[in-house]
């Protein structure tokens, strides 16, 4: 496996999509959640830090390198979108940018990875509707190629 790379930059987001050719025919193959709570042996709840609260998502594209690891620590939001119908899973072109002001009574920047490069983050919406966006919002992001 790669080695991490950290996005903090508009430069790191243009590095990440250059390199996976902005997700274009791209799917999501797995996710894995980590809440960072957990119930210790005296039965006590224990809450985690937003830190902990992590987001694994694999990708697979047909192209090389084909597959990647976007891993979103802070997780503050996940939309995903499961089986739709007279939709495909495939990913054309991704969207992924960092955002100011978006979560209610905070100021600070959060990044925010979609599956379609026409998301409007002032559209968001949970409804259940098709079609219909996958879409994350964390506190931070970094990456790898994998070997899957």
């Amino acid at each position: 496996m790669g080695n991490w790379s950290r996005i903090e930059t508009q430069k790191d987001i243009d590095l990440l999509m250059e390199t996976y050719g902005d997700f274009h025919d791209a799917c999501i193959v797995s996710l894995n959640f980590q809440s960072g709570a957990f119930v210790d042996d005296d039965m006590a709840m224990h809450f985690g830090s937003a830190e902990e609260r992590i987001l694994s998502v694999i990708f697979q594209c047909q192209w090389e390198p084909k597959a990647i690891e976007l891993q979103f620590s802070g997780l503050r939001q996940m939309h995903l979108i499961g089986w739709q119908d007279n939709y495909l899973c495939d990913i054309s072109s991704a969207y992924l940018a960092f955002h100011n002001n978006l979560l209610p009574g905070e100021s600070g920047r959060v990044i925010v990875w979609s599956d379609t490069d026409w998301f409007n983050v002032e559209k968001i919406d949970n409804s259940i509707h098709e079609p219909a966006d996958t879409y994350i919002v964390a506190n931070s992001l970094r990456w790898r190629i994998v070997d899957k």
